[in-house]
């Protein structure tokens, strides 16, 4: 298995509040979020090798992943999994819209772009028909 991007002391230096009972789970999930990573990118290790990227860019998309995910898990945890509350006094309306529990690493479309992944520069086009 090919070693992570990111280690826990860089996790830390991301986020220096992370919990000490969570920094187990926390090289758990810095070695999935690698994995996640290759696989989405399978020629990375050989792009941040010749140095067309960067390979503190890709610590810190793994670092943003596993963070992010720890944090969701730790709001979870806490009851705090109500993303919003309606109420109503005029007979009695009240509305819960509740977040996923699971948090699942996941990369965001920023992350994806620092990555290189998918064509930036897309543009819209039409097609006319009969022609």
């Amino acid at each position: 298995m090919a070693e992570p991007f990111a280690t826990i002391e860089d996790l830390v230096k991301h986020w220096p509040d992370i919990p000490e009972e969570l920094r187990d789970v926390a090289e758990t999930k810095l070695d999935e979020a690698s994995i996640i990573v290759r696989g989405l990118y399978p020629g990375i290790d050989e792009r941040i090798s010749t140095g067309k990227l960067d390979a503190d860019v890709v610590k810190l998309v793994v670092c943003q992943m596993v963070a992010t995910t720890l944090k969701r898990e730790l709001d979870a945890s806490e009851g705090d999994d109500v993303s919003q509350q309606t109420f109503t006094a005029g007979l009695y309306s009240q509305s819960l819209s509740f977040r996923a529990r699971e948090a699942s690493l996941f990369l965001t479309k920023l992350h994806r772009q620092l990555l290189g992944g998918g064509n930036r520069n897309r543009k819209a086009f039409m097609i006319i028909p009969g022609r």
